[in-house]
């Protein structure tokens, strides 16, 4: 069992981010993103700038394709350059694991539109081409972030070298019941964007798991965290972990495409902390934490002693408001609910 961020941080400083991160979640730190910084700094921003072969500049309405590079997408490249630099220097091999964020492929098709106005969610061959691109990037990067952080074998090593996975890739898909719903909202009041099934969101969610991890990721996580999950993507797209925040996971439904998810072996991150928690000084606010997740477990009739082997804790989203103290505490009661749950979860 593992407790970690899911990436989004309140602040503008990536070295106290990277700082706090180090302190809280030693054994699986990620990249920080703080979406604080304004344009470029966003999930949408931040991978565009990783594409392989497509531009994408700011556009009076949202992100759009452009022929070739702007000044916008060079300052967000050079962004996460120097983040990667500073986490580098901040962690100094200290960290074994390294998990990187990224928006998926219909995040980015659903906020890009093409230079012709309309999204690329509405063009399959638009989808096709960003969903390559993003492949291509997302592999590049990864074995960049390897070497920036000095987690291959040797300095000398190319980056397609990994000699153990290290990287551990988060894709976000905040949008995906809006997507499945055809509640997407086109670029103008008469464009209609239909609904998107839940097998064809697996479909190219697998597509970029698959290729991607070929590349020498260790696991690849899919986020989809506040909203009630979309179990068929959950079980299909290939991600070996689902992340959700479990007080979203309501209903028969759920609680029956929750059990046949883990049951089907894919590991669950429990979203269940919040900014500001406090781990008090007997434990009892971590314990009340982790005896109801154990009963969860119980009502809906799986084994407890998959706490200890199939789920992950974590916040239950991004954390962008109030302080990074905050957001630290989150993490804190994290991990000691993580603890507990793995240790204890047979007397909870």
């Amino acid at each position: 069992m593992s407790a970690y961020g899911l990436g989004e941080l309140p602040g503008t400083s990536v070295a106290e981010a990277a700082d706090m991160i180090l302190g809280e979640t030693g054994d699986l730190v990620h990249l920080p993103q703080l979406p604080g910084r304004g344009l470029g700094s966003d999930a949408v921003g931040r991978t565009a700038t990783l594409l392989e072969g497509i531009h994408v500049d700011r556009g009076p309405r949202s992100w759009i394709m452009s022929a070739r590079p702007q000044i916008e997408t060079r300052r967000s490249r050079d962004l996460v350059e120097r983040d990667l630099e500073v986490c580098a220097e901040v962690w100094n091999m200290k960290a074994n694991t390294i998990k990187v964020q990224v928006a998926g492929p219909w995040m980015l098709a659903a906020q890009i539109e093409m230079s012709n106005g309309h999204k690329v969610i509405t063009d399959r061959g638009a989808m096709r081409d960003l969903t390559d691109s993003l492949i291509a990037g997302i592999r590049a990067h990864l074995a960049h972030v390897a070497h920036s952080l000095d987690v291959l074998a040797s300095p000398q090593a190319l980056y397609s070298e990994l000699v153990d996975p290290v990287v551990v890739l988060q894709i976000d898909e905040p949008l995906l019941p809006k997507i499945n719903a055809g509640k997407i909202l086109g670029t103008t009041e008469f464009e209609n964007i239909p609904a998107v099934a839940e097998n064809d969101i697996a479909e190219r969610l697998n597509q970029v798991i698959e290729s991607v991890r070929g590349g020498g990721v260790s696991s690849v996580l899919l986020n989809q965290t506040g909203y009630s999950p979309l179990w068929e993507v959950a079980r299909e797209s290939g991600a070996d972990t689902v992340q959700l925040s479990l007080d979203l996971v309501r209903g028969n439904e759920h609680l029956d495409g929750f059990g046949r998810a883990i049951s089907e072996g894919v590991r669950l991150g429990l979203g269940i902390t919040n900014p500001g928690d406090q781990v008090d000084e007997l434990g009892e606010k971590p314990r009340a934490l982790a005896v109801r997740v154990a009963r969860f477990f119980d009502e809906i009739g799986l084994d407890r002693a998959l706490l200890g082997s199939a789920v992950d804790i974590h916040p239950r989203g991004g954390i962008t408001t109030g302080t990074l103290n905050d957001a630290a505490a989150a993490y804190r009661m994290a991990r000691v609910v993580a603890g507990m749950l793995e240790s204890d979860a047979g007397d909870l």
